[in-house]
């Protein structure tokens, strides 16, 4: 794999790739020509693309000339019009590979004119996925040799490794969630209605990961808490925690060296008022909806990319009312639980609106007080600013 954002590949990684005799293999492959119309054309695209989703993930290369899998000259691919053939690809790859794939396309013009054109693979954490053109129905994966079928038992441990990850996940969230209702927090917390909000990247629960968080030490606005601007920070055991200075502490955010975050607030789900606590709705979501793509940025400058599992929960949470501001401050039902565990939504690009991803979670925090929906975004996600 090119080691570089795809949308900022340009002719000098290509010719950086034929001066260093970067071979062909697991990561990366080299076609001189785009994908004919024939079948047999058409299933060896979809394999190539499939192997590299089905293993660790990897680029394509069409236009570029190899011996024996190393590089030896970019040619450029012929086609008469480009965006009508990668149209064509990409009705292959929907149709052609099931359960669907993530990939990129990216286009690069050298200075004499010629096109190449990269497609990046994203690994897969819904794997392992088939090949279903023409009834092929067949799996791949790669090696440093290429692409190969996969066999019984490597179809088992692919299938077996998809549910692991969920289990993980799931397993973490519950293990942290139990943590801090019960005050095991990396500092004293104070006790109140508190906001937890985990990121989890789907890799990190796949082996052994570990990132240098040491530039996030250096550099500390990189991943301040939630709710506050007077903020501390240390490195721990796990890995690196940025903290309000009140004492007790009512903010802190958990940089794990796996790539796990875990913001946890105390101080914006509840307010007093007059008597009541309540959920301030505007500002509640507020907080929460301007820190996500902090997390996905800090994701980003990690190293690590999608697919996220993003999960909000409310802790002490039981008889709170929502203050719909606009209208009074009418709080509605009381909320039952003590502890709101909310679905985890998967994010497979951290450049989506994080609004498309919070607006059902917050949904349900409304419908827990008695309300159709939160009232603070569109049906489409875009936040609407009531004030």
């Amino acid at each position: 794999m090119i080691l570089k954002n795809i949308s900022d590949i340009s002719e000098q990684d290509l010719t950086a790739l034929i001066t260093s005799g970067v071979a062909q293999g697991r990561t990366i492959d080299y076609k001189r020509d785009l994908p004919g119309n024939a079948d047999a054309d058409r299933k060896e695209f979809l394999a190539d693309v499939s192997s590299f989703a089905n293993t660790v993930g990897g680029d394509l290369v069409f236009g570029m000339d190899e011996d024996q899998g190393v590089p030896t000259a970019i040619t450029g691919v012929q086609a008469g019009d480009l965006d009508v053939v990668i149209q064509r690809m990409e009705n292959m790859l929907r149709s052609g590979i099931s359960p669907r794939i993530r990939y990129e396309m990216q286009t690069v013009v050298t200075q004499s004119g010629q096109k190449v054109l990269v497609i990046r693979i994203a690994r897969s954490w819904s794997a392992p996925h088939r090949v279903v053109f023409q009834n092929h129905y067949k799996f791949y994966g790669r090696n440093a040799s290429g692409k190969y079928p996969l066999d019984v038992n490597e179809l088992r441990a692919a299938f077996t490794l998809s549910s692991t990850v969920v289990e993980r996940i799931r397993s973490f969230r519950t293990d942290r969630i139990i943590d801090i209702s019960d005050g095991r927090t990396p500092m004293p917390f104070v006790v109140s209605p508190t906001v937890a909000l985990h990121c989890m990247p789907l890799g990190s629960f796949a082996g052994q990961t570990q990132y240098d968080i040491l530039p996030f030490y250096e550099n500390p606005t990189w991943l301040l808490p939630m709710g506050t601007t007077s903020v501390a920070r240390r490195l721990n055991l796990e890995g690196l925690i940025s903290y309000g200075t009140h004492q007790p502490c009512h903010t802190y955010t958990q940089l794990y060296r796996n790539g796990v975050i875990e913001a946890v607030n105390g101080n914006v789900l509840a307010h007093d008022y007059k008597g009541q606590l309540v959920i301030p709705s505007i500002s509640f979501e507020q907080y929460v909806y301007g820190y996500l793509p902090r997390c996905f940025q800090a994701l980003q400058r990690l190293g690590s990319g999608g697919p996220v599992a993003v999960a909000l929960t409310l802790l002490k949470a039981r008889g709170l009312k929502m203050g719909v501001d606009t209208r009074g401050f009418e709080m509605g039902e009381p909320i039952d639980k003590d502890t709101i565990i909310l679905p985890e939504s998967v994010v497979e690009n951290l450049s989506i609106p994080v609004g498309k991803v919070l607006k059902p979670v917050f949904d349900l925090v409304w419908n827990a007080c008695g309300f159709p929906g939160s009232e603070n975004f569109d049906p489409e996600g875009n936040w609407i600013n009531r004030r």
